[in-house]
């Protein structure tokens, strides 16, 4: 370690040293090391005067020391005086000692050697007489159980139960024993064994289905425990499965029964279903005794048996009832062989057993042959198919059940008949809700194209389309219901599927809200637009106004001009419709938006119109400045101008357009181009004196 010394004690240092004596005797100690940990404590000078005064102490200290043992020092030589030989007088006998240790070494190996060689005489000796003893044992053995069978067949049956456990207590002894010695065993003897377990074991068997057909509880408990001692349990199985279970469903399992049946497959299941509490119910109780659950191989009657043949027989003999081409029937058949499983599965008794079940071989083929991909694909495109036959480029006015259009019911009935019962399989429950959404999205896409188709503008528009608003207000109304019965929808569907994690099918379905949230927009844009777009022709009447007034000696205006009125008047009427079925926000929304577009273009036509006023007004100015100032003075006597008409009509048409937005709730101080719009009409009327 770092810090470990050399294992002595240096002499005390004097008080005030800039390093600690210890650090000199540091097995790792270095004059640079020390120089470097040190170069910030002190000075050279002072590390130098330190160290000089502590060698002055380390001097005094080897000085005290050699004068304490001088003496020893002095006296060392002559000690050593005569030393050498008495080193040789010993050397002789202490060679003569190790030459007898070392025969005494060598004579013990030897001993060793000798008796580890009769040790091992001997234990092949015991071997081999283990072998004789074992080989003896096989023999007297074989014997016995000859005699045994031999004696059972003139027993009774009672009896022979219990010579035949007696005989496969002896058989496992033997079993053993000619595995301890099977370089002795011959071949005769070993054929000789071959037979007696075949006879042993069939004379069992033989008691085993005597006793079931006797309805000896008892004793065919017994025959089984014998088999499981034997070993035989897989075989014990396999034989029940075909000589007990086999004959009784071969009338049941199989194509005419099925059309026989008045229930159809259900008819079968329960048929076979039956078989376990009828037939087969005292060998299903004999095997799940309690004594059963001692052994370390237990028999699994109805999974390794009745389930394996079930499975079987259904697979190679009812073929047909796995064929998805009628979904109808299909979903029928599907759902009652599911009931069917989780009956069996109530005779399972534990989970154990349960999973047991669904890992054989058997269970997996059993689903695998349920094409259930074919039969989603069939459902599929009966219920997109015929939603997708509903969607025209115009909606379809169909009140049923509280929505207006026929889309958006069928579509809706479609998004119920996925989970309907008839249709909907818990296994393909992630396919349809996948397809839930999906029809959700088409619907959407549907709403937004619709409302996409008219926004462009046209060049002239001499009637309001309302059609094309009256569907976008029903598009929008059923989009609203749609997001109201949304979360029951869910709610409706968790029930049906058993997962975990029920946040994941709300985050899946957000992205959809958002979607038919965003159709309001479209919805309002498109409504907007076909309002804007006859509005629009309206306003740009307001540039006849300077024809109302050139020469014509009218008086100067006090109403607005008809245009006006126009817009007032649809307006109102499409309130008046509007307040109906639409919420006040979703027509707050529309005004807003409307009177935000019409007020820009607007602006637009009043500004060309008072440009087109002052060109005007600057021309004839100009032309009379070229006649005489009493031809000039005759005319400024003259009372209000034309163009101080068309300004003050102007003025008026503002208001009015002012009042027509505030009468919609509209603020027109946050319109665009509003105030703008009014400034400049202002400011344009702000010399006119009215006379």
């Amino acid at each position: 370690m770092e810090n470990d010394t050399s294992g002595f004690t240096l002499p005390p240092a004097p008080g005030g040293l800039c390093f600690d004596r210890n650090d000199f005797v540091k097995t790792n100690f270095s004059v640079d090391n020390f120089l470097a940990e040190h170069q910030n404590v002190a000075s050279l000078e002072s590390m130098r005067d330190d160290l000089g005064a502590y060698l002055k102490v380390l001097r005094l200290a080897m000085i005290e020391l050699i004068n304490k043992d001088y003496a020893n020092f002095v006296n060392l030589s002559a000690t050593l005086i005569g030393f050498d030989k008495a080193i040789t007088k010993i050397h002789t006998p202490l060679t003569q000692l190790n030459e007898e240790v070392l025969s005494v070494k060598q004579c013990l190996e030897d001993a060793m050697k000798e008796l580890s060689m009769w040790l091992s005489q001997r234990n092949g000796l015991q071997k081999k007489k283990q072998l004789l003893r074992y080989y003896s044992q096989t023999i007297n053995c074989l014997s016995t159980l000859e005699n045994i069978l031999q004696d059972i067949t003139n027993k009774k049956k009672h009896e022979q139960i219990a010579l035949a456990d007696r005989a496969a207590m002896q058989f496992n002894q033997l079993k053993f024993s000619i595995h301890k010695c099977d370089n002795l065993i011959k071949a005769d003897q070993k054929t000789q064994f071959s037979v007696i377990e075949n006879k042993l074991v069939q004379q069992v068997n033989d008691l085993l289905f005597q006793f079931w057909n006797d309805s000896d509880d008892t004793n065919l408990l017994k025959a089984l425990l014998t088999l499981a001692s034997l070993d035989r349990v897989a075989e014990t199985e396999m034989l029940v499965r075909k000589k007990a279970i086999a004959p009784l469903l071969q009338d049941i399992i199989k194509e005419p029964a099925l059309q026989r049946s008045k229930d159809g497959l259900q008819g079968i299941y329960d048929k076979i279903l039956a078989l376990l509490d009828t037939k087969l119910k005292l060998l299903h109780t004999v095997m799940e005794h309690s004594k059963m659950s001692f052994l370390t191989k237990p028999y699994r009657f109805l999974v390794n048996c009745f389930w394996c043949e079930v499975e079987s027989r259904l697979e190679v003999n009812l073929a047909s009832i796995f064929a998805p081409g009628n979904p109808k029937i299909f979903y029928r058949r599907y759902n009652e062989s599911v009931q069917f499983v989780m009956k069996l599965e109530e005779y399972c008794g534990d989970r154990a057993m349960v999973k047991i079940l669904h890992d054989t071989a058997e269970y997996k083929s059993f689903q695998r042959r349920w094409n259930l991909p074919v039969y989603f694909q069939i459902r599929f495109q009966e219920i997109a198919g015929s939603f997708e036959a509903t969607l025209h480029i115009n909606p379809t006015k169909e009140e049923h059940d509280g929505w207006v259009l026929k889309e958006t019911y069928t579509c809706w009935q479609a998004i119920q008949q996925c989970w309907s019962d008839g249709v909907y399989i818990e296994a393909l429950a992630h396919k349809f809700w996948k397809l839930s959404l999906q029809l959700l999205s088409r619907y959407s896409t549907w709403a937004c194209t619709f409302c996409s188709q008219r926004t462009s503008p046209k060049l002239e528009s001499t009637n309001v389309n309302r059609t094309l608003i009256d569907n976008s207000i029903s598009i929008y109304v059923d989009t609203q219901t749609l997001q109201q019965r949304l979360p029951q929808f869910l709610q409706d569907v968790e029930t049906k599927i058993s997962c975990q994690n029920k946040d994941l099918l709300k985050s899946s379905l957000r992205p959809t809200e958002e979607v038919l949230q965003g159709t309001k927009h479209k919805i309002r844009e498109c409504i907007v637009n076909e309002l804007y777009e006859y509005f629009n022709v309206q306003l740009k009447q307001v540039s006849d106004i300077p024809r109302l007034y050139r020469k014509t000696n009218r008086s100067v205006p006090t109403k607005p001009c008809t245009y006006i009125d126009v817009v007032a008047k649809e307006i109102h009427q499409f309130h008046e419709d509007a307040k109906k079925r639409l919420d006040n926000e979703f027509i707050h929304e529309i005004f807003e938006a409307l009177f935000n577009i019409m007020t820009v273009s607007y602006y637009k036509y009043v500004e060309d119109v008072l440009t087109s006023v002052q060109k005007t007004e600057e021309s004839l100015r100009r032309l009379k400045q070229i006649r005489e100032k009493t031809a000039l003075q005759s005319s400024e006597s003259v009372g209000t101008t034309d163009g101080e008409k068309i300004r003050l009509q102007l003025r008026v048409d503002i208001t009015s357009y002012a009042a027509l937005a505030h009468a919609s709730q509209i603020d027109v101080n946050t319109v665009h181009k509003y105030k703008e719009l009014n400034s400049m009409v202002t400011e344009a009327v702000k010399s006119i004196d009215i006379k």
